[in-house]
């Protein structure tokens, strides 16, 4: 009776030592074990990265319209930064450019900028991006003037909107800048001096301005330190006082940056007419330069503009930056 009784602790533990080993043998299941692996995560699709557009770029010129080698340098300079719109500081048309009627401006500027303008018969653009404002010798060369100037641009063009209600001078926006485009040539009917009907739109449109940056353009240089011309002193309104941020000129065949009244002057003369030298410079003068054609190339930014003057070789004669003041 006692070997029976042995006999069944022998099975019974005999028999629990066979449980425990099935239990851990490969390929069986514990339903009480528990996993700690998280499931694997499906990889996400990668974002691409939204492209910045590359700057705004503009050209201004000046004096140009002359017709031989010289204007074809500078215009070429100026195609080769492929500019949003253009703008030029006067004399868009000297007689030796030749042509008659409309002809004049196809000769002294459809023929070297055509990609920019509108309206005109040679232009190729669906707007126009070519702005000019008047000089004296798109009053003594381009005859019967104005008229012949004002058929031959569309200014500022359609699309823009124009507060002078006429296109001896004007005004239009693109992107941050208000660029307000005067006559300063004495035969303007609303006259010239700081108190003229000219002088009180522009006043009054610098005043209403919300762009980031009031930009004047005209002819006649308020300041200049060449020997030609110089100074022309009916042009010298309170610009500064009226919002202007900087004024741009042309007449003087020459470049010049002038710092006067709290604000910038340059003299961009040098657009293929016959270049000028310098007699003593003006108060402010901070840059002077003739010894070869040239233009300059505007960089737009939100909070400041890049002014660089290159000449026809490609060398950076000047560089100047315009922070927003608004």
């Amino acid at each position: 009776m006692y070997l029976r009784g042995v006999a069944r602790v022998v099975r019974t533990i005999i028999v629990a030592v066979l449980i425990s080993s099935a239990m851990i043998l490969p390929g069986c299941t514990n339903t009480r074990s528990t996993s700690t692996t998280s499931p694997t995560a499906t990889p996400s699709a990668a974002v691409e990265p939204t492209p910045t557009p590359p700057p705004v770029v503009f050209a201004i010129i000046g004096d140009y319209g002359i017709n031989d080698e010289h204007e074809r340098a500078v215009a070429d300079l100026v195609a080769s930064w492929r500019p949003s719109y253009i703008v030029a500081t006067g004399d868009d048309y000297y007689a030796p450019a030749g042509g008659k009627g409309a002809g004049k401006y196809e000769a002294s500027t459809g023929k070297y900028y055509d990609e920019w303008l509108a309206g005109s018969p040679s232009g190729k653009a669906s707007e126009n991006a070519f702005f000019p404002v008047m000089g004296n010798h798109d009053y003594s060369d381009a005859t019967p003037s104005p008229k012949t100037y004002l058929d031959y641009f569309d200014l500022p063009g359609e699309g823009f909107t124009n507060t002078s209600g006429n296109e001896r001078y004007y005004d239009f926006v693109e992107g941050p800048i208000h660029f307000f485009m005067v006559n300063s040539n004495p035969d303007e009917p609303d006259n010239v001096d700081e108190y003229s009907k000219q002088a009180e739109w522009l006043k009054a449109q610098l005043a209403a301005s919300t762009s980031r940056f009031n930009l004047v353009v005209e002819h006649h240089p308020p300041y200049s330190s060449d020997e030609s011309h110089g100074s022309t002193d009916y042009m010298r309104w309170p610009f500064g006082d009226w919002g202007a941020d900087a004024v741009f000129s042309g007449h003087a065949h020459a470049y010049e940056r002038i710092q006067r009244g709290g604000i910038v002057y340059f003299v961009n003369g040098l657009g293929g007419a016959s270049r000028y030298g310098f007699g003593s410079p003006v108060k402010g003068s901070k840059k002077r330069f003739s010894s070869d054609w040239g233009a300059q190339k505007v960089t737009v930014a939100e909070d400041a503009l890049t002014l660089e003057f290159y000449d026809v070789s490609g060398t950076m004669v000047d560089s100047y930056r315009l922070k927003a003041k608004r």
